[in-house]
């Protein structure tokens, strides 16, 4: 394996704690399953784009967004748990597929409110589903300030 000379940044998507996606509560992220990562406990309703890219989805009920960045990951931004079940309600995406994004534009803005009210956990995982394409070299936990704060370091894998 060879390793790109230059070391990349994901921003946290939302200002609030960043967390190891272990400690999401939903098996399919916390066990990386659908990729490597990390999530944000936010304490506010805007969402940050981690990365330059473009956006190659938005779901149909608005909370999950997938963003192809300028240097070749796939990322999968999904905003709270099971939280497709809202179809929509509480989700005002500020993009649309084929929305051309830099590091920090907001993505959307989420009600959190009515995430809590039905229960729905507010933790946004971000995932890199071709996880075989990167290296991990250093992943911040704490306090973060969305848009802003680099909270993943990674290096490209070359085969």
């Amino acid at each position: 394996m060879l390793f790109q000379k230059k070391e990349s940044v994901l921003l946290a998507v939302a200002n609030g704690r960043a967390i190891e996606l272990a400690e999401v509560p939903d098996d399919a992220f916390a066990s990386g399953m659908l990729g490597v990562g990390f999530a944000i406990i936010p304490s506010d309703g805007t969402v940050y784009a981690p990365a330059s890219g473009c956006v190659e989805s938005v779901s149909d009920s608005k909370h999950a967004y997938t963003i192809q960045t300028d240097d070749g990951l796939d990322l999968l931004v999904h905003i709270g748990i099971d939280t497709v079940e809202l179809k929509g309600e509480g989700f005002l995406p500020m993009v649309t597929a084929g929305d051309r994004v830099q590091a920090g534009d907001v993505l959307a803005r989420v009600d959190l409110n009515i995430l809590r009210g039905g229960n729905f956990p507010t933790v946004i995982p971000v995932l890199i589903s071709n996880s075989d394409a990167v290296f991990i070299k250093k992943t911040r936990i704490g306090n973060m300030i969305g848009g802003e704060d680099a909270v993943l370091d990674y290096r490209l894998v070359k085969k």
